[in-house]
C-alpha cells in the first residue's frame, strides 16, 4: 500500500515580497499610499459613493468641501505620509488592513480605491525596510514597529505584524502616519533624480481630481497640489450602462481651449475607476483609436475630450490592473465600455474631421467655440441625463480652391501667349478658368 505525504508547499517570504513589488514602479507605490489616506477620508461618504449619479451628486453638493489633510514628504533618507482622516482601529487593523489579499467572502463596502487587499504593504515594502505606522481611531488605534528583513526570517505562521493598541482619541484628533525609512538604494536614487518629484506632483494632479476638488488637500514636501482642471462643453453626448455589477458613464463633447489653443495633454480619453484617475489623455487604439472603431488620432481632433466613470462597491470588478495604473484589456466591462466607447464619440468626430478636409477648412476655432456651448467640468457633466452632442450645420463654402499640376513649359507658352511673359501659373490658371467661364459656358 502506498503512503500519502504530504509536500511543503508553504509560501516564502522573501520571494513573496519580491513578486509583489517588482513590477510596481515607485510612484505607482506612492499613490498606494495616497489611495489609503483617500480611502479613509471618503469612508463617511461611502453610502454616497455607489453609483456614477451618486459621486456626481457629490461632486456637486456645496455643502461637501475637503476637511482632509494628506501631508508627503519625500527625500533619500526618509518617505512619510500623515493626513488627518478617521484613522484605522485596532481592530479593523487586526483583522483587515495588514492581511494579503481577502477571502471571496470578505466585503468592505466603505473602500473605494483598495483593489485585491496588497497596495499598502506591497507599496511600504517596495519603499524600505524600517516602517512605522501609528493610526489614531475614536474606538482606539494602533502603533506598528516593523523591520521588513527580520519579519522575513521569521517562518512561523500564520504571518503576523506585531501591533500595539491604543487609546481611543477626539474625532478632531484622528488620522494615520506613516513614516518608512532605511530606504532601499533603488528608492533613493530615483528620488534624488531631478525630475522625481515633479513627475509625482504632475501624477498625483492628474489621479486625483474628483478627490481635491471635494474631499482632501494634498501637500507635496509642503507645496499643495492642484488637481488637473478638465472642462467640456455643454454640447456633448453622455451614455450610462451597468454591467456585471459596475456602473459606467461616458461622456463626450469638445474641450475648453487653454491659453495658446486646445492642449494635446487635455484631449483623448480619461478612464476613471471610483473616482481615480487611471488613464490619461489616451489616443491609442486601447480607447478605440486608429482602426479600432475610430480614426488614427490627428492634430484636428485635439478638441476631442472623454470620460469614462466607472463605479462598483467592489474594486475588484472595475477594469483596472493591480498597480491602478492601467486597464485591464481583457476585461469583459472593459470591452462592453469600449464598444459605447466609439459610439458616443462618433459623432463629435465626424464634426471634427471637418475641420480639414479634401476641399479646405470647414470648422474655424470660431467654430469650435460655438459648438462646445458653454463650459463645464467634466466631473460635473459624468451623468446628468441622457444628451447627445448636436453638431452645427456648417455653411457651405462659397468657394474652392482648385489645385492640379501641369508643365512649366506649358504654363510659360500660355503666358506668352495673353503677352504677359511674367505671369505666374496662378494668374495663368485663374485667367483661363474665367476665360472658360465666359466664352464657353456665357457667364460673366
Amino acid at each position: 500500500m502506498s503512503q500519502k505525504l504530504l509536500a511543503d508547499a508553504s509560501p516564502e517570504k522573501r520571494l513573496f515580497v519580491s513578486l509583489i513589488t517588482r513590477d510596481i514602479p515607485l510612484i505607482a507605490a506612492f499613490l498606494d499610499l495616497v489611495d489609503n489616506s483617500i480611502n479613509s477620508a471618503v469612508e463617511k461618504y461611502a453610502d454616497r459613493l455607489r453609483s456614477a449619479k451618486g459621486y456626481l451628486s457629490v461632486f456637486n453638493d456645496d455643502n461637501i468641501i475637503p476637511d482632509v489633510e494628506i501631508t508627503l514628504s519625500v527625500d533619500k533618507n526618509r518617505v512619510s505620509i500623515a493626513d488627518t482622516a478617521s484613522g484605522i482601529s485596532a481592530q479593523t487593523a487586526k483583522e483587515h488592513v495588514f492581511k494579503f489579499g481577502r477571502s471571496s467572502d470578505e466585503t468592505h463596502e466603505a473602500d473605494r480605491l483598495s483593489v485585491y487587499g496588497i497596495g499598502l504593504k506591497r507599496a511600504l515594502f517596495k519603499l524600505g525596510n524600517q516602517i512605522t505606522m501609528r493610526s489614531e481611531h475614536v474606538d482606539g488605534g494602533f502603533d506598528l514597529e516593523l523591520n521588513v528583513s527580520k519579519w522575513e526570517k521569521d517562518n512561523s505562521v500564520p504571518w503576523t505584524f506585531e501591533i500595539t493598541a491604543r487609546e481611543p482619541v477626539k474625532a478632531s484628533e484622528t488620522g494615520t502616519k506613516i513614516t518608512v525609512t532605511q530606504l532601499y538604494d533603488n528608492t533613493s536614487r530615483r528620488i534624488i533624480d531631478g525630475a522625481f518629484l515633479g513627475e509625482l506632483r504632475n501624477e498625483i494632479a492628474r489621479t486625483y481630481p474628483y478627490f481635491i476638488s471635494k474631499f482632501v488637500t494634498i501637500l507635496l514636501d509642503g507645496d499643495e497640489i492642484q488637481g488637473i482642471d478638465l472642462e467640456v462643453g455643454s454640447n456633448h453626448t453622455t451614455k450610462q450602462f451597468l454591467v456585471n455589477g459596475v456602473d459606467c458613464a461616458i461622456t463626450a463633447g469638445i474641450g475648453v481651449p487653454k491659453s495658446g489653443g486646445f492642449k494635446d495633454q487635455s484631449s483623448g480619453w480619461f478612464v476613471f475607476c471610483n473616482g481615480r484617475a487611471v488613464v490619461f489623455s489616451d489616443k491609442s487604439t486601447l480607447t478605440g483609436w486608429g482602426g479600432a472603431g475610430l480614426p488614427i488620432f490627428q492634430p484636428k481632433h485635439r478638441p476631442f475630450l472623454g470620460t469614462v466613470f466607472f463605479v462598483s462597491d467592489n474594486p475588484e470588478n472595475l477594469p483596472w490592473t493591480t498597480t491602478k495604473s492601467g486597464i485591464n484589456v481583457d476585461s469583459a466591462i472593459w470591452q462592453e465600455a469600449k464598444r459605447e466607447m466609439v459610439t458616443v464619440a462618433r459623432e463629435v468626430i465626424r464634426f471634427l474631421d471637418r475641420r480639414y478636409s479634401d476641399e479646405g477648412t470647414e470648422v474655424a476655432s470660431s467654430d469650435l467655440i460655438k459648438a462646445a456651448g458653454k463650459k463645464t467640468n467634466i466631473l460635473s457633466a459624468v451623468v446628468p441625463t441622457r444628451k447627445s452632442f448636436s453638431a452645427p450645420r456648417v455653411p457651405e463654402n462659397k468657394t474652392v480652391r482648385i489645385q492640379h499640376d501641369e508643365k512649366s513649359t506649358d504654363i510659360k507658352k500660355i503666358a506668352e501667349y495673353l503677352k504677359k511673359p511674367g505671369m505666374g501659373a496662378a494668374q495663368v490658371g485663374r485667367h483661363t478658368f474665367h476665360h472658360f467661364l465666359k466664352n464657353e459656358v456665357g457667364e460673366d
